[in-house]
């Protein structure tokens, strides 16, 4: 019997002195001081910054047919919180019926979603031969082919039309001038 009590003696000692050492240790062990973690994302102030914006863009705008109404080319484009700010635009409208106007206007705005549009101010519309200037023009996706608009000044082979609003759909004859205008013919 005493043959089989060394061996559990002598196990029972090692685990005891295993015990003691790894409690030694861990307590002799230098304790390290957590290094500071510089952070991942650092908040940066963006007020005094330049805001993001894209130069040269080619916009094409369709109507909810999926029709081209629009192709335009915008020389900056200012992405804001609920719209585009254009400057420098530049382009063409397209009727159903194949017909082409030219448009140009220093400033406008766009929809995120690119269903809306304004132009304004001295916005100037040429086709084959019509030649208009108005001080604002708008397109909605919904409406399709209708402009609407303010202070328009069309001038065609002796006559001149102004008026304070104006609606240009072509499928309903062209040009519509609701309220006052100020006709002049030569």
């Amino acid at each position: 019997m005493k043959l089989k009590l060394k061996p559990a003696i002598f196990m029972i000692a090692a685990l005891i002195l295993a015990a003691l050492f790894m409690m030694v240790f861990i307590n002799l062990k230098p304790k390290s001081k957590p290094i500071e973690l510089l952070p991942l994302v650092r908040e940066e102030d963006i007020s005094g910054q330049e805001i993001p914006q894209l130069k040269g863009v080619e916009v094409s705008l369709f109507d909810q047919a999926n029709r081209l109404n629009w192709r335009l080319t915008v020389e900056n484009l200012i992405e804001e919180a609920d719209v585009y700010q254009l400057f420098g635009i530049e382009g063409v409208y397209y009727t159903a019926q194949g017909e082409h106007y030219l448009f140009q206007a220093p400033t406008g705005k766009m929809g995120k979603d690119f269903d809306w549009l304004q132009l304004a101010p001295e916005v100037t519309i040429d086709g084959e031969e019509l030649a208009m200037q108005a001080d604002e023009v708008n397109w909605k996706a919904d409406t399709g082919e209708e402009i609407t608009g303010k202070k328009l000044v069309v001038e065609r082979k002796g006559f001149t039309v102004r008026a304070g609003e104006f609606r240009f759909k072509p499928e309903e004859g062209g040009l519509i001038v609701p309220g006052e205008s100020h006709w002049s013919f030569k």
